[in-house]
């Protein structure tokens, strides 16, 4: 009996954490918030799965933020050499310390010309920026990462 009591406790608090662990997923549009069961991020579209089963389309540029597997992403202002003037896009907050927000974008990119042998195949590069109060607060270069990054508890190696 008291075997079965043992089992009986174990199997049931493995389904209270298994009912507790599970991550939500949601997708803000407009000020307005859907939750969802999986996101899955295309080229134009966004595609919801919803708790039902149905699949909803959202057309990428109209996402002010989402949250899937555990991470944030929110559209905020870029400010580079390379990007139009009011530019946007979804970046992938990392971490935040005394009001300073430090997220990440990545972009495919490619390098150099074929006639002079310099081409580098598309490749993934990282950028990093830091946001106060949702605005451009600094762009994590080479030159300032070694003494910006260990601010947010980043190691630069």
């Amino acid at each position: 009996m008291k075997k079965l009591s043992v089992f009986l406790i174990l199997f049931m608090s493995v389904l209270i954490l298994k009912a507790g662990g599970e991550a939500s997923s949601y997708v803000t549009v407009n000020g307005k918030t859907i939750f969802c069961k999986t996101v899955r991020s295309g080229l134009l579209t966004m595609n919801l799965t919803m708790s039902d089963g149905t699949i909803m389309k959202v057309p990428l540029k109209k996402v002010d933020s989402y949250s899937c597997n555990g991470r944030l992403f929110e559209r905020l202002p870029v400010n580079c050499k390379w990007a139009p003037a009011n530019c946007t896009v979804l970046m992938e907050y990392v971490t935040s310390r005394n009001g300073l927000r430090l997220y990440k974008y990545g972009k495919v990119q490619e390098h150099g010309e074929l006639y002079d042998c310099t081409y580098k195949n598309a490749h993934m590069e990282l950028e990093y920026f830091v946001f106060k109060d949702g605005k451009f607060y600094l762009h994590i270069t080479p030159d300032n990462a070694e003494s910006t990054l260990p601010f947010f508890g980043i190691k630069v190696i």
